[in-house]
């Protein structure tokens, strides 16, 4: 990617908010080894590099998932069986950043903001806190998606589309086995 266009997209990720301080450095340097070609693709898949971040009672993993291109939001119609494959990814809470993408073009303000958009390219990155800072150690997982459109003004609606998106999973074991993950509200999480 051009250096240029990775500057601004790292830029606009560091003024986000609701997520860490993103490491500038590592996901500039990312953007910059990606080749994006010329493509009618709505998006390129990112290696997804991974910055840590570790706070007492819990840490966080940041990474950056997808490159969208803007010009190629619009016009998109999800066929039957993906609408199948969405619900089914969606019932069982998997993070799926191809679904995401096929879930933001379905979403025809944030489509329309990218439209408008002076920039080629915006970011879809994946946020997840593992916090267990309560009185039973108990590990919630909060998986965010993150999006970037470079210069928009309306962030409300982005952060809407995200916390839609967010997951909350709780670990448990059954029985002294394995742990294992499940889906609870919102609610749950935020009143340990």
């Amino acid at each position: 990617m051009n250096k240029k266009f990775a500057e601004t997209l790292v830029k606009d990720l560091g003024r986000h908010g609701n997520i860490v301080t993103p490491d500038n450095e590592l996901f500039l340097e990312e953007l910059v080894s990606v080749d994006i070609p010329e493509s009618s693709k709505f998006y390129e898949t990112l290696p997804g590099k991974k910055q840590l971040v570790e706070e007492v009672g819990c840490y966080h993993t940041f990474s950056l998932r997808r490159v969208l291109r803007n010009r190629n939001a619009k016009n998109y119609k999800l066929s039957q069986w993906k609408e199948t494959y969405e619900a089914i990814v969606s019932l069982f809470s998997f993070y799926s950043s191809d679904t995401l993408s096929r879930n933001l073009r379905a979403n025809e303000k944030l489509i329309e903001m990218m439209a408008r958009c002076n920039e080629p390219f915006s970011l879809l990155g994946k946020f997840q806190s593992y916090d267990f800072d309560n009185p039973e150690k108990t590990l919630f997982i909060i998986t965010r998606p993150v999006l970037v459109i470079p210069g928009t003004k309306d962030i409300k609606l982005i952060h809407d589309w995200e916390e839609a998106n967010t997951t909350y999973e709780k670990e448990s074991r059954s029985m002294g086995f394995l742990p294992t993950q499940k889906r609870v509200r919102p609610q749950e999480y935020f009143s340990h």
